[in-house]
């Protein structure tokens, strides 16, 4: 029996927080078998394509974007995981530098925006992929920046809290966290203060590096 070469493949978790939410952005899709579906933007790699080149088009394709920080996740493997073909795919994700709209390519109906724990059911395998995306990013608060990573360019404190308080599930006392991020060069004020709430306008901030970095906030 003659070994048949399954594809490759890369799908991507692109990944956002937003109003102390953590959102993913899905797209629908115009392929037979899945025509409608939402899934996360993927591609199989070229002959001409290491991995993160593919990786890479794969988020032009679904954003009309370059610039973001990259991440290996996982690999899955599973025979029936694509109906079409026999397909492995590695999965990332990416977090935006820069918070701007997406245009997807014709290769999808339309790309929307979706709070993880309201996310529809996916096609492929994507909800595992989801799933193990989401559990590494909460993981990696404990120990890295990830947090400066999916929040904008310009934040408030409070804003950073947020993202630590969804992904450990509970309360952290706000001057603490101020004090111990504040201690810590990790974040700067950038001069201004975000306006147009009834509350008192708050300081916004940056992150001093936008790039993933090892700390022990907690």
């Amino acid at each position: 029996m003659t070994p048949t070469k399954p594809y490759a493949a890369t799908d991507l978790g692109i990944f956002k927080f937003v109003d102390g939410k953590l959102m993913v952005y899905l797209m629908e899709l115009t392929i037979e078998a899945y025509v409608g579906r939402l899934a996360l933007p993927g591609t199989l790699v070229l002959e001409t394509e290491d991995l993160e080149s593919a990786v890479r088009r794969n988020y032009r394709e679904a954003t009309n974007r370059s610039n973001a920080y990259f991440e290996q996740v996982y690999t899955f493997s599973a025979i029936e995981r694509d109906p079409s073909r026999r397909a492995i795919s590695t999965a990332y994700m990416a977090f935006p530098d820069k918070d701007e709209t997406f245009t997807p390519s014709s290769k999808y109906s339309s790309g929307t925006w979706h709070y993880v724990n309201d996310a529809p059911p996916l096609a492929y395998d994507h909800d595992q992929m989801l799933k193990m995306c989401t559990e590494r990013i909460a993981a990696k608060l404990n120990y890295t920046t990830i947090a400066l990573l999916l929040l904008p360019p310009a934040f408030t404190l409070t804003d950073l809290q947020n993202v630590y308080e969804q992904g450990f599930g509970e309360t952290l006392d706000k001057r603490n966290f101020r004090k111990k991020v504040l201690s810590m060069d990790i974040v700067e004020p950038i001069g201004r203060q975000r306006q147009g709430e009834q509350a008192r306008p708050a300081m916004l901030y940056k992150a001093v590096r936008r790039e993933m970095e090892m700390i022990l906030l907690f």
